[in-house]
């Protein structure tokens, strides 16, 4: 046991830090929700008896994340509810779950879809549109789908009947399977009906027990006392008049009356639970790390001038410090996720989606490998025509990815943009980063040209969030304010960069306090006086000629951290100063054609040895495979021998245990002859 302990210590160490798996999703299994995906929707969701309402969310979504607790306390309040309808999630955060939240044009979260029974493939429900935003509103919306669904045919002869009854007691016994004991007929008025459907659901899942609604009309200038009235197999009435018409209230009364309680149902579980509304916690696994190595920047495709080092070169990380991992991150999932699950994308949202691409071209400081994947994407969607195909998109994404030199990373760990929880910052952050680098790049890469429009950086930025940034609340907020003043108050270079920064100090402000607000990073006005002292003229006011200096400091190519980048498996792409040393020998060469002969010899001799020997790019070491095969060897070798001499030494201790325990157990020859002589003495 204690050699296998080791084993596993020793292999830990070998091999840590590994790849971790992690979920930022907002529900799990012990919540009252059922989790939906790609693998199990079909088979769960179509053609059921049931009706289905499905919430479809993003983990990062903020809306999403104060919304989550509200839908966890609907489904625990509509649980009794299954025998006619059922409540569902699906996370389209996941890559796995693109085509499914694609095929229902889920573009805006959260957005909630409610199902008829018995659908199929293309029946794209009905959206509730964010109107229902508590657990009152979703029942009230939900009942009123049921009934029209029902009245239409379209419902399912399992669902409770929640149309209006016409007959008397002995009518509805007439329609009594054999199972029920009790009959009850609720009897209001019709814009009460909700509560009364609301309960024949709460009920519907007793077999002993039959529900109908009955309206009331105004008669004699009066109304009729709301009530209901009960009957048995037995022949027994009775009338109760309702001074508490809620619907906690009436459910509550039956089921005292008949005996009933909620461990009854074949699906109990808490049920129609009330109370503080709690968030859940998904503190699952933690985010592997990721390795890799930086690139260098392409000097030339960004226009810029210098040929220095960034602080990828460097140990140098600040408080303040600005990722290149956490810009590249938002980028890919932007294309990957916020685009490419838009099911057909044209008109003023295909505008839109161009102008982004070509300002990211543009001005996003972007790494060699990652500036051509999206300067071919733009490509092809320039020539997409008018009509852009989601699917398409998709397509081709994935075909781009390490193409003749171009990559995009799927995902790398967040460094800046980290937050305590998967649900919190992560997308958010490192698109408002990006967004902050776009806007300082383009001023610093072309402000000064007569011919730059300071306007277009915004107005890319603002066309995205508008059209494919699916957090519908945090879109439309964003909306607002750019309607509100940014066209007016962006006239020079600087003032988008300003623009964008007051605007996110407004949603900071907003948010602060928010379920979606990080408690190990709570908001607060940036940049705050510990990483900007200049930047503050008091307590409460900023010195907007600082603040600007202070952005173009930090957000500038080469201010950026290349710490968490993931290397490329691409040959990098030669700065001017590389390619100026290129120029030149080529020049020689064609001087001294010996002398060309001569380079290519050792050109091919370089080759060979680059095969067997290690080699260095940029000062990181690169192995071949005769490397690694050496490294496993090695390794395996030193793990037989740390076991052999680890076994050795087990060894060697029970050898001395046992050698100790015998020279103590056994009498020596004197003491022997002692006990054997009659009196003990010799």
């Amino acid at each position: 046991m204690e050699v296998g302990r080791a084993l596993f210590i020793l292999l830990c160490l070998n091999f840590t830090p590994c790849f971790l798996l992690t979920s930022a999703a907002l529900y799990n299994n012990s919540d009252t929700v059922v989790i939906l995906d790609v693998t199990n929707f079909t088979s769960i969701v179509h053609n059921t008896e049931n009706a289905w309402i499905i919430e479809f969310y993003n983990s990062w979504c903020g809306h999403c994340i104060s919304f989550a607790p509200i839908w966890k306390e609907f489904g625990k309040d509509v649980k009794a509810w299954e025998h006619t309808v059922k409540v569902g999630v699906v996370d389209c955060s996941v890559d796995e779950n693109m085509p499914l939240c694609r095929e229902y044009e889920i573009m805006a979260y959260p957005t909630i879809k409610m199902f008829r029974s018995k659908i199929g493939p293309g029946d794209m429900g009905i959206d509730l549109h964010n109107k229902a935003l508590s657990v009152a509103d979703l029942s009230t919306s939900l009942v009123d789908f049921l009934i029209e669904k029902q009245k239409a045919k379209n419902g399912s002869s399992s669902w409770v009947n929640l149309q209006p009854f016409q007959g008397s007691l002995a009518d509805l016994w007439r329609e009594a399977p054999s199972t029920v004991e009790h009959a009850v007929i609720i009897v209001d008025h019709p814009v009460k009906h909700n509560v009364a459907a609301e309960t024949i659901l709460d009920l519907g899942g007793y077999s002993s027990v039959l529900m109908r609604y009955k309206q009331v009309t105004e008669t004699g200038g009066g109304t009729t006392q709301p009530s209901l009235i009960t009957s048995n197999r037995a022949g027994t009435e009775e009338v109760i008049a309702l001074r508490d018409r809620t619907r906690r209230a009436v459910t509550h009364l039956l089921m005292q009356k008949f005996g009933l309680n909620w461990g009854m149902l074949p699906y109990k579980s808490g049920i129609l639970g009330g109370g503080k509304l709690k968030t859940g916690s998904q503190r699952d696994e933690m985010e592997g790390a990721g390795d890799g190595q930086p690139e260098e920047i392409n000097s030339d495709k960004l226009n810029y001038e210098d040929d220095l080092p960034d602080t990828a070169f460097t140990e140098v990380v600040k408080d303040d410090q600005v990722f290149m991992v956490d810009i590249e991150n938002a980028v890919s999932y932007a294309v990957r996720h916020e685009v490419a699950q838009h099911k057909i994308i044209t008109g003023e949202a295909l505008t839109a989606l161009l102008d982004f691409l070509d300002v990211l071209v543009r001005y996003l400081p972007a790494r060699p490998p990652v500036h051509n994947f999206l300067s071919k994407l733009h490509t092809f969607v320039l020539n997409s025509g008018d009509t852009l195909d989601g699917q398409a998109f998709e397509d081709t994404v994935i075909s781009l990815q390490n193409k003749e030199g171009s990559v995009l990373p799927s995902h790398q760990p967040w460094i800046g943009c980290q937050g305590s929880e998967p649900k919190y910052r992560g997308y958010p952050c490192g698109l408002w980063t990006t967004f902050h680098a776009l806007t300082v790049n383009a001023v610093l890469q072309d402000g000064s040209k007569k011919y730059y429009n300071p306007k277009k950086p915004l107005q890319a930025i603002h066309g995205f969030v508008k059209h494919f940034f699916s957090c519908s609340h945090c879109s439309q907020h964003f909306q607002a304010m750019y309607a509100l003043d940014a066209e007016s108050y962006v006239n020079v270079a600087d003032d988008g960069i300003l623009w964008l920064w007051k605007g996110h100090n407004k949603v900071n402000n907003r948010i602060k306090g928010d379920e979606s607000e990080d408690p190990k990073h709570p908001k607060q006005q940036f940049p705050p006086k510990s990483f900007c002292p200049s930047c503050w003229e008091g307590d409460d006011k900023f010195k907007e000629s600082a603040v600007l200096a202070y952005l173009k400091n930090i957000y500038a190519k080469g201010a950026l951290s290349f710490k968490g980048t993931q290397s490329f498996e691409t040959e990098p792409v030669k700065n001017r100063q590389a390619k100026v040393m290129q120029e030149l020998e080529r020049r020689k060469r064609e001087r001294n054609p010996s002398a060309q002969r001569l380079i290519g010899d050792q050109k091919q001799l370089n080759t060979i040895s680059e095969k067997q020997n290690v080699r260095v790019y940029n000062g990181n070491w690169s192995f071949n495979t005769t490397d690694i095969s050496l490294c496993v060897f090695l390794y395996a070798v030193s793990t037989v021998i740390i076991m052999s001499v680890y076994c050795m030494v087990l060894i060697r201790r029970k050898l001395r245990r046992r050698k100790f325990i015998e020279a103590y157990k056994l009498p020596s020859n004197a003491a022997r002859q002692q006990l054997e002589s009659p009196t003990g003495y010799q």
